[in-house]
């Protein structure tokens, strides 16, 4: 079932709550540092591929102070069964890049591990003063799953990648701002308000072109990409009644400064 306007939900401590358009996914196990269980995230990945029609977009946070710790070592047995541990993940991952609506991480505190696999599949992460980043896979021993490690080497340079995943480096707000792991940097306890404010200016009418756009960033990370299917698409937006719609706004707008400048005068 998917979020409705308004709509307040729980499931295996992921909370969701739709207000103007926006789709609030909070992750709450606040006592483990919301780690991930299975549950929570094939409650997120359902959730993620499950959004209808009112939601414009989405904000992914978690309770009091901390993004995720990561995995809940609770589920892991330290064999080659946690597998299946590392495919939940992905599913979570491939929902939030194929989502058609806008997904931003808002990242207080820590983000670890398979939490950053998480944000890094959003399109785009706003970090509070304090949070950092990191995923130390190989000091548990492990070879972190190998398409996420691609997908990361689309976004991110080889450098910093080789620094988060061979030295398991801990990335603070500041440095992680730097090397493009996170978007914006705001005060301690503003990332989910930065993130609102972010996405208040998308229309239901955007939705269309900017699932198109989003799809169109997604194909270019994979290798091969070929403009041509993306002819029809866009021959289609741009004859369609949403971007008519939005021209005529647009030069609304334009006559209006147009006047503002010159003193109402024509």
């Amino acid at each position: 079932m998917g979020a409705t306007a308004g709509g307040h939900r729980m499931t295996a401590r992921v909370r969701s709550a739709c207000v103007g358009g926006v789709l609030h996914v909070v992750l709450d196990a606040p006592q483990r540092r919301n780690a991930l269980t299975r549950e929570m995230l094939r409650a997120l990945a359902a959730l993620v591929a499950g959004v209808d029609e009112s939601v414009t977009a989405l904000v992914i946070s978690g309770a009091e102070g901390a993004f995720s710790a990561g995995a809940d070592f609770g589920e892991l047995t330290g064999t080659s069964a946690d597998i299946s541990y590392d495919d939940d993940v992905a599913a979570v991952g491939e929902a939030l890049v194929r989502c058609p609506r806008v997904v931003v991480a808002a990242v207080e505190g820590p983000c670890i591990g398979a939490a950053v696999d998480l944000a890094l599949a959003c399109d785009v992460r706003i970090a509070g003063r304090g949070s950092y980043l990191q995923v130390p896979a190989v000091r548990l021993g492990l070879l972190y799953n190998p398409e996420a490690i691609a997908r990361w080497s689309a976004r991110l340079p080889q450098d910093v990648l080789r620094r988060m995943l061979l030295l398991g480096e801990r990335f603070d707000d500041a440095e992680a701002l730097r090397v493009g792991l996170v978007s914006q940097v705001v005060e301690r306890g503003e990332a989910v308000t930065r993130a609102v404010d972010l996405l208040s200016a998308i229309t239901t009418e955007e939705r269309v072109a900017l699932a198109a756009t989003k799809q169109v960033l997604s194909a270019l990370e994979r290798p091969g990409f070929d403009p041509r299917p993306w002819a029809d698409p866009r021959r289609h937006l741009l004859d369609s009644p949403a971007r008519a719609a939005a021209v005529r706004r647009a030069k609304h707008r334009h006559g209006r400064s147009e006047d503002d400048h010159d003193g109402g005068r024509r």
